[in-house]
């Protein structure tokens, strides 16, 4: 820490807001604003109760003083319009224009910066396989006549390497940019110091170290590291021989998506059996092949919206998917946690769906 100077400000000595506000930005005086709320006021040492001004409820206090005074129901802090007029000009009108990623963070939070910046390195690397995938289609075409078979080429092999390398590079990559960016907004440690969930704090599974009545709990668990005992703790179990605890319901939630993939997959084959395949004939009609295909791929995406609804929930019709269910009983401490495992089981489900689908079928149409 240093005092202020004007020869600090002209060398740029320190970090300023990229939205224009000379020391706190737009997000930080939404932050300060709410804590003020939120906080405990003055207290005058005269008996009376501190009263957060959010806590203040008709009839809360049985006191027909406060429960007469006006009170704060919610806050819902807003941006400065001049910010959302910036994003626009220079992030949502400014196709052409590189995402301004410090401005996004700022106003939305490092977490959404982050998604956003994985994003836009996302559809820039999709410029490779999308290029190589255009080349192998055109040679698919021409050598059509060679091969005696639009899908039967010998640069598969090729393609798929060409795939794998990429996926490699992919990754490397984005690990390193995604280093990179946590060191530049300050979030290397940001799950070591996450706050705990209140999910987490009311599940019935969780051990506290204080009982509902205020008495210290026996079963209270001691931290190996610190010593200390841990206020809210949940254990992650053994999986073997018996699983235990968290890796018991996380077995229950792998267990749930093994079922519903296998009953994708059997709606599927019957789709292309009784449905689809019987509309193709012997393949010698163009029209109905291409007629039988078209609805092969209608019923099955009407399969897989149902059962991505069934799994991921309806926003919309405040449907709360399966999967959330899930994961809320494998009671994560954190919501980082949470997020990670529902975004790890659900890409576990869609590629199991999708690559047990497509193998299938590609061995009953070649037995």
């Amino acid at each position: 820490m240093c005092g202020y100077s004007q020869d600090l400000d002209q060398k740029s000595a320190f970090d300023k807001p990229k939205d224009g506000f000379p020391v706190f930005n737009s997000a930080l005086q939404q932050k300060i604003i709410l804590s003020v709320m939120e906080s405990l006021p003055y207290d005058d040492k005269e008996g009376t109760e501190p009263l957060r001004l959010k806590d203040r409820a008709a009839g809360k206090y049985g006191d027909p003083l406060l429960d007469r005074k006006t009170f704060v129901r919610e806050v819902f802090p807003l941006h400065h319009q001049r910010i959302r007029f910036k994003l626009t000009s220079e992030w949502a009108g400014a196709f052409f224009k590189p995402q301004p990623l410090p401005l996004i963070g700022e106003y939305f939070g490092e977490k959404y910066s982050l998604f956003f910046t994985f994003h836009g390195f996302y559809m820039s690397m999709l410029c490779i396989p999308a290029s190589i995938g255009l080349c192998y289609s055109i040679a698919r075409l021409l050598m059509a006549d060679m091969t005696g078979s639009y899908l039967d080429n010998p640069l598969m092999p090729v393609m798929a390497i060409v795939i794998s390398l990429w996926s490699c590079v992919f990754v490397k990559y984005w690990a390193n940019l995604e280093s990179a960016k946590r060191f530049d907004w300050d979030t290397m440690e940001f799950e070591l110091e996450e706050a705990v969930q209140d999910l987490f704090k009311n599940s019935p599974k969780t051990v506290k170290s204080v009982l509902e009545d205020g008495t210290p709990n026996p079963d209270a668990q001691v931290n190996p590291v610190t010593g200390e005992i841990e206020d809210y703790y949940y254990d992650n179990g053994d999986w073997f021989p018996i699983p235990t605890f968290r890796a018991r319901s996380q077995l229950v939630t792998f267990t749930v998506i093994a079922i519903i993939n296998t009953f994708n997959i059997l709606v599927t084959l019957c789709i292309w059996k009784f449905i689809a395949r019987p509309i193709m004939g012997d393949g010698s009609n163009t029209s109905m092949v291409f007629v039988g295909g078209a609805v092969m791929g209608a019923l099955s995406g009407i399969l897989s919206f149902t059962i991505d609804c069934v799994m991921d929930g309806v926003p919309a019709f405040d449907f709360q998917g399966l999967m959330v269910k899930l994961i809320e009983d494998e009671n994560w401490r954190t919501e980082t946690e949470d997020e990670d495992a529902n975004i790890m089981k659900t890409f576990f489900f869609k590629v199991c769906s999708v690559s047990s689908r497509a193998t299938l079928l590609e061995q009953e149409q070649n037995p």
